[in-house]
């Protein structure tokens, strides 16, 4: 259950932005003194574009909500910042299993492998532990969803991962590296014996470890001590009974290009294993905040990166967020309101992200994939910089990411866009 703060900050902005529920739009006035007042919200339809690539997925949906889904139904989102941030995804995981049952928290990075890592529903401590990414060019390791790997120091390496989730879990699965004279690692799911598994194989390759449960756990310990180091990938904490799986992959300060970072034969293979019945997309605010960004290239990159994991996932389909407002100021300036003429020293959004935005939504409708418009969920022009200067604050100080708050709002209008749609195809029935 939220607190109350969270509850009133959420309705806050669901006044400030759009209110659709009732058909009024309300303005959030004493934030608007120097800045243009927010744009009425457009309709459902201008922001979820293309909602019939969904239909796969609602069809998962509908199975759930019928009671014949033998599995769970799993969402998983890849993206910048905004992603690794599980306040949004967090927040839809929520409203969604209320909504559809919830079947777990479902695949997470190993260990901690940024600093302010906080993933909702689990807890997780680490000692002894590397993390790489892809630039990070070291020999022989393979990059999936998280684009993240966690190699153990010889003498000692724990983590451990605690389900707040009253359930718990009843399937605990870890993806590692294997390679020749490979070491081992073991595996104790709360106070039971821990099980062994060697690292040991011809070929270095990726594979999975799972644990059968008899009953519902809440604690998971891994440790290595042995060379080589051991690699780790992600690990999962999950139910086998159907219901939502919604996973975040995000990595900070990513763009789309990371999609070709990821390596061909981990992607396939944690696809093969997940079998998501929708990926959602969000990358484009690291690109649009570049300067020197040539739009034709990246409408080429985009295209391509997000197109190579859809070809790997035949018949998936794929949601794309287009990236929030965002805005910056000139150095050494003191900022003044956006749209208040303030030149440099205005908060403003960046020339190439409207730019990119747009890209983004033609390459969508071309390759028949939805977009939803963040930007427009948010209010349009200068939305950030009311969020920045809400009370409390619904965006952060550096008019780029939200607060928790801001996040969860905006979940909430993205929730209700996609049930809209789900109730729209229910109407018109499955075979449409």
């Amino acid at each position: 259950m939220d607190a109350e703060p969270g509850r009133r900050a959420r309705a806050v902005l669901w006044l400030t932005l759009s209110a659709a529920a009732v058909g009024t739009v309300f303005l959030l006035q004493a934030c608007l003194t120097s800045s243009p007042p927010a744009p009425p919200p457009p309709p459902v339809e201008k922001r979820l574009a293309s909602p019939g690539a969904l239909a796969p997925f609602f069809v998962a949906l509908g199975s759930l909500e019928q009671r014949q889904a033998q599995h769970p139904v799993r969402i998983i989102q890849i993206g910048d910042s905004h992603t690794a941030n599980d306040s949004f995804s967090g927040h839809l995981r929520e409203l969604f299993q209320h909504r559809f049952a919830a079947a777990g928290r479902g695949w997470l990075p190993a260990g901690i492998p940024y600093k302010y890592y906080r993933p909702h529903m689990v807890s997780v401590t680490e000692s002894g532990w590397r993390h790489f990414k892809p630039n990070d060019h070291e020999p022989g390791l393979a990059f999936g969803f998280d684009a993240s790997d966690a190699e153990s120091d010889p003498r000692d390496a724990v983590m451990a991962l605690e389900s707040t989730d009253p359930a718990g879990f009843d399937r605990f699965a870890v993806e590692y590296l294997t390679q020749p004279k490979g070491s081992a690692f073991t595996v104790q799911i709360d106070d039971a014996t821990p099980a062994r598994v060697s690292t040991a194989a011809a070929q270095p390759a990726i594979a999975r470890f799972e644990l059968p449960l008899e009953q519902p756990a809440h604690r998971v310990e891994l440790r290595a001590s042995g060379k080589p180091p051991v690699v780790l990938l992600g690990w999962t904490v999950e139910r086998h009974d159907p219901g939502i799986i919604y996973e975040n992959h995000g990595t900070i300060g990513a763009t789309v290009e990371l999609l070709a970072q990821m390596t061909p034969e981990a992607i396939a293979y944690e696809l093969s294993v997940r079998q998501p019945a929708l990926l959602v997309i969000a990358f484009g605010t690291n690109e649009g905040f570049a300067d020197n960004l040539d739009l034709d290239r990246y409408a080429d990159r985009f295209q391509s990166a997000v197109g190579s994991l859809r070809r790997q996932a035949p018949g998936v389909p794929v949601l794309i967020l287009g990236p929030p407002d965002g805005n910056r100021v000139a150095k050494d300036c003191t900022a003044a309101r956006c749209g208040s003429g303030g030149g440099d020293c205005t908060w403003q959004e960046p020339p190439k992200l409207a730019g990119v935005r747009d890209i983004e939504r033609r390459v969508a409708a071309d390759r028949g994939w939805a977009y939803w418009d963040w930007f427009a969920a948010m209010g349009g022009v200068c939305s950030v910089d009311r969020m920045a200067s809400a009370d409390p604050a619904l965006a952060m100080p550096d008019h780029v990411h939200l607060s928790k708050a801001g996040y969860e709002g905006i979940a909430d209008i993205l929730f209700g866009d996609l049930l809209d749609a789900y109730s729209e195809w229910k109407a018109r029935g499955p075979a449409s």
